[in-house]
C-alpha cells in the first residue's frame, strides 16, 4: 500500500515512521528545504501531557500518547531523548485545583504523577522552587528535529516539493500532516495559528544543576548539550516566524519570576519562532478527511497538534495507520470520535 504524506514535520515522520514499520510504502511531499522546517525544527521539546481535571476521551488520548513515546524513545538512537522529569509548578489556585484534580481523577500510579511540596520539588530539581508542584518523573526532552530524522530512516520524502507533487505517485492513500496549510487543501476546517518563539541560552554553571524540566506558564528545559530551552510565546494574533527581540527578554523575565536567581550568567545563544497549527477546541484533528473538492475518497488529516505536538503526532501516527491500513483502533471510539474532522 503506497500512501502519500503531505508534510515533513513531526506528523508526517511519525506517519511514515509508524506505515514504515506495518509494510506499508509512505512517500513525504515537504514543500521546505528539509524536513521539521517549520514548527517541528526546534532542537529540544519537552513532551508532557496536555492535562484536564477530569479524565475525558481527550486525557485517554495524551495518557496513551505519553505510554506509546516512552516506549519509542527508548528504541531510536541519536534523538537526544532525556527523561529528566517535569515539574510543573502550582503557581495559582487555578492550577492548585486543576492538578490535583488530574491526579485524582486520571489515577496514574504515585510514581509516574504526584504532587510534592516547594522543598521536595527544590531537592527533585536541584535548584530552589517556591512553589509546589505535579511531578511526571517520565517526562523529559526530545530534539524534534532529530526525531523527524529518525522516523524517517529508511524513508522515501521529497523537498522542496511542489503543492501538487503528491498527485504524481497514485498513491492509496492521501494524508495531509502539513500543519497550517491544511487549510489550503480544506478550507472548511476550523484551524488557526498561534506563534511561538524560544530562547537558546548557553548552560550556565548554576542552570548546569539543574534536573528536570520546570514548567510554569513557560518552561526551562534541563540542560542538554550544554544548553537549556527558554520558552515560549504564545500569540495568535501573529502568523509569521520572524525574531522579535522583546520575546526573548519575555521568556527571560517569566523564567526569572519562578526560579530565583537563574538568570543571572545566562547567555543567549539563539532564538527561533515558528506558527504552530490549532483547532477551535483545543484538540487535534485526526482522522479522514469529510466530502473535499479534492477527488480523494482516501484523504486523511492529521492536523492542529498545538503544543504538545511530540505527543500527539505520534499517537496520530499510529490512528491514522490503523485506519489506512484496516488495523483494530488504537484508540477507543469515543476518542477516536473526538479527534475526527467530522465533529465540526
Amino acid at each position: 500500500m503506497k500512501v502519500a504524506i503531505v508534510g515533513g514535520g513531526l506528523a508526517g515522520c511519525a506517519l511514515a515512521h509508524i506505515l514504515d514499520f506495518v509494510g506499508a510504502e509512505p512517500v513525504i511531499f515537504e514543500k521546505g528545504p528539509s524536513l521539521a522546517s517549520g514548527a517541528s525544527g526546534n532542537s529540544i521539546g519537552l513532551y508532557n501531557p496536555r492535562f484536564t481535571a477530569e479524565r475525558t476521551p481527550q486525557s485517554d488520548y495524551y495518557a496513551s500518547a505519553f505510554s506509546a513515546v516512552l516506549r519509542r524513545f527508548s528504541k531510536l538512537e541519536d534523538v537526544d531523548w532525556n527523561p529528566s522529569g517535569a515539574l510543573h509548578l502550582i503557581n495559582d489556585e487555578k492550577k492548585k485545583k486543576r492538578f490535583y484534580q488530574t491526579v485524582d481523577s486520571w489515577g496514574w500510579m504515585p510514581e509516574t504523577m504526584n504532587i510534592v511540596d516547594a522543598d521536595a520539588a527544590s531537592e527533585i530539581a536541584g535548584v530552589e522552587l517556591r512553589h509546589e508542584a505535579m511531578y511526571l518523573p517520565q517526562s523529559g526532552s526530545v530534539s524534534p528535529v532529530k526525531l523527524c530524522r529518525a522516523y524517517t530512516a529508511g524513508v522515501d520524502f521529497h523537498l522542496n516539493a511542489p503543492d501538487e507533487a503528491w498527485r504524481d505517485i497514485n498513491a492509496d492513500a492521501v494524508v495531509l500532516a502539513c500543519g497550517p496549510a491544511v487549510r489550503e487543501y480544506l478550507p472548511d476546517l476550523p484551524i488557526g495559528t498561534v506563534r511561538g518563539q524560544i530562547t537558546e541560552v548557553e548552560a550556565s554553571e548554576k542552570s548546569s544543576e539543574i534536573k528536570t524540566a520546570i514548567c510554569y506558564g513557560g518552561y526551562m528545559s534541563a540542560p542538554v548539550n550544554d544548553m537549556h530551552i527558554v520558552g515560549s510565546t504564545f500569540q495568535r494574533w501573529l502568523d509569521h516566524s520572524d525574531l522579535i527581540e522583546q520575546d526573548d527578554v519575555d521568556n527571560m523575565n517569566k523564567m526569572a519570576a519562578h526560579i530565583s536567581g537563574m538568570e543571572e550568567g545566562l547567555n543567549i545563544i539563539g532564538s527561533r519562532a515558528s506558527v504552530r497549527a490549532t483547532s477551535q477546541d483545543h484538540f487535534p484533528i485526526v482522522g479522514k478527511a469529510p466530502a473535499n473538492d479534492l477527488g480523494i475518497d482516501n484523504l486523511y488529516v492529521s492536523a492542529a497538534h498545538g503544543s504538545h505536538g511530540i505527543l500527539s503526532t505520534f499517537m496520530a501516527a499510529k490512528l491514522l495507520t490503523d485506519m489506512i491500513t484496516d488495523r483494530p483502533y488504537s484508540l477507543s471510539m469515543d476518542t477516536v470520535s473526538a479527534l475526527s474532522p467530522g465533529r465540526f
